[in-house]
């Protein structure tokens, strides 16, 4: 199991690309892995990484490498998030685009493959580099910017992710998406994110899903991650394929702080019960300093640690988890054998199967989830060990 933190910067946010200062960046490191992780996600800014569509800077590319060498100081692998245009409710896209669409235009595409194949060459001797996360949410750029279909979406992903893995074989090449996709038919399918990419990474916010109108103790929140998990196995074609929660986090502004440990252990316990989990990533490493205006207020203080490098009441309860879950700590056993049958000729409904999970867990069942159109695959479900598929209609 593998224990990481996506990386903002403790001082200047992601401006500090713009002026890199790297004894900051060492003390970040530091004391994020004195909290017991193992890897980081690190954002790139697109528009300071590719300001022309013919022109990677090669000082932002020295950035970058020194950036992985000072991972290495700590034992850190890094996940690099490249085409990093949405950060927090705010765009970076490069001027270059010009309101083209940076999923169907030719030209914007091209463009994008370019910067990957700088990247590679930038990371290629860098032992801690684990692969490419194509970008931070960008399927949101569908709700904001120019709308794209299911087909279109999946075309694109599918044509980047193999140059990835063209540039850099054998690495964890994916994409992290909000949860828009797994909770309905838009933006990417089911089917091609569970199976594109080295792995299946899973944002799972349990306010932006919905989770946290069930209630804070309720199943559907806590099982968030889990349900999430078992809903990437049901679409995976192949066997063992790795689910990364890559996404996670709580804030006050969501819940009393007197409750976060409960929720941390929780959550990250409970996931841990599904096959297939490669790990947890929170979100994020470090708050916001206050100096910065305009923010959502939720993304001043989601992080573990201070602008000072203190750690938070929040960051010793992950790091106390993450402790326990080592040393073999894990969530109470339950019932398995039953899956729960996805009928996927019809439209998908992401809470309808949600809510049918939780209510499995409440009878003490750990249920998969099958598609309608594998239920009657004998072999398929003895190797996923179905023993019953349960119809919700």
């Amino acid at each position: 199991m593998r224990f990481g933190v996506n990386y903002v910067p403790s001082r200047n946010w992601f401006y500090s690309w713009q002026h890199l200062d790297l004894t900051h960046v060492d003390e970040d490191f530091c004391a994020i892995r004195e909290l017991g992780f193992d890897h980081i996600r690190m954002h790139l800014r697109w528009d300071l990484f590719q300001p022309n569509a013919a022109v990677v800077p090669e000082y932002m590319l020295g950035h970058l490498r020194d950036m992985l060498d000072l991972a290495e100081k700590y034992h850190l692998q890094v996940q690099v998030s490249v085409f990093v245009g949405w950060m927090s409710g705010f765009w970076f896209m490069p001027s270059f685009i010009k309101g083209r669409h940076i999923l169907t235009d030719p030209a914007i595409v091209e463009a994008e493959y370019f910067l990957l194949e700088k990247i590679a060459g930038a990371v290629e001797d860098k032992p801690v580099f684990m692969g490419i996360d194509i970008g931070n949410e960008l399927n949101v750029y569908e709700m904001f910017y120019h709308a794209f279909s299911v087909e279109q979406g999946d075309r694109w992903l599918s044509g980047i992710l193999g140059e990835c893995e063209r540039l850099m074989p054998g690495k964890m090449h994916v994409i992290g998406v909000d949860h828009q996709p797994w909770f309905g038919d838009v933006q990417f399918s089911r089917h091609t994110l569970a199976n594109t990419g080295g792995a299946t990474s899973l944002h799972t916010w349990i306010a932006f899903t919905g989770a946290l109108q069930y209630g804070l103790h309720s199943e559907e929140n806590l099982s968030l991650q889990e349900f999430n998990i078992e809903l990437a196995n049901a679409y995976a074609e192949q066997a063992g394929r790795p689910v990364w929660i890559q996404e996670y986090g709580i804030t006050d502004a969501w819940a009393d702080p007197a409750d976060f440990e409960v929720f941390v252990r929780r959550s990250m316990m409970a996931a841990a019960r599904s096959e297939n989990l490669w790990g947890f990533t929170w979100w994020c490493s470090h708050d916001l300093s206050p100096v910065y205006r305009d923010f959502d207020p939720i993304e001043y203080n989601l992080g573990l640690l201070t602008v000072e490098n203190r750690v938070k009441p929040l960051g010793e309860y992950v790091r106390n988890c993450i402790r326990d879950m080592k040393q073999g700590i894990t969530a109470p056993p339950l019932q398995t054998g039953p899956a729960i049958v996805i009928d996927d000729s019809e439209p998908f409904h992401g809470w309808t199967y949600g809510e049918a999970y939780a209510d499995a867990l409440r009878e003490g069942i750990h249920a998969k989830f099958v598609l309608a159109s594998r239920a009657a695959d004998s072999a398929y479900l003895r190797r996923r060990g179905i023993t019953e598929c349960i119809n919700i209609k």
